[in-house]
């Protein structure tokens, strides 16, 4: 319930620049520095950059060359950095994505800075980072991992009946208002 006005804000972006790669990108600014205010968070970390992430991957990642490609374990070891090593198995409630949520986006604060130290990019503002590739690069990574995430815990609660990936993200979002801050 909370979290509707940033998702639809996110929804509305996503419309009204489907064919415009810097317009997404000027909004998403505003919106994204607002969801790092200090205040009570209504979206949580990982379904507010899975959706963020899905729009950037339909609207800008076609016009980029090259288009993002995620970190891999290799570019995290490049910057003297681990590759995100929390256990996903045995993650099947919404719980169990929550603590996951938490643990990632720790995992990914200093992440931010080791990326920033590594290519100076201005990763610690939220206005900035989101016209960067190494952002986007750190980003599409966590997404992947949470993806494999989403699609088990799907499976595992609610065996072949989703569509897809965004089907299990719009479930959680829709059906469990509680637990969308936290995850």
């Amino acid at each position: 319930m909370a979290h509707e006005p940033t998702r639809d804000a996110l929804i509305e972006l996503a419309n009204s620049t489907s064919t415009n790669p810097a317009g997404f990108l000027e909004g998403l600014s505003d919106i994204h520095a607002e969801w790092h205010q200090p205040f009570g968070r209504t979206y949580g970390f990982l379904l507010f950059h899975f959706r963020v992430v899905r729009y950037f991957t339909d609207i800008v990642n076609p016009v980029l060359n090259p288009g993002i490609a995620p970190y891999t374990a290799a570019d995290f070891q490049g910057m003297n950095y681990d590759a995100f090593g929390g256990d996903n198995a045995g993650v099947d409630t919404l719980g169990d994505l929550a603590d996951l949520s938490a643990s990632i986006e720790n995992w990914h604060n200093t992440a931010h800075r080791r990326i920033m130290a590594a290519t100076g990019t201005p990763m610690m503002d939220a206005r900035q980072n989101i016209y960067f590739r190494p952002f986007w690069q750190l980003h599409t990574y966590i997404d992947n991992l949470f993806q494999v995430v989403l699609t088990q815990y799907g499976e595992n609660v609610h065996p072949g009946q989703f569509l897809n990936v965004q089907a299990v993200a719009a479930h959680i979002e829709t059906g469990h208002h509680s637990f969308v801050p936290r995850i």
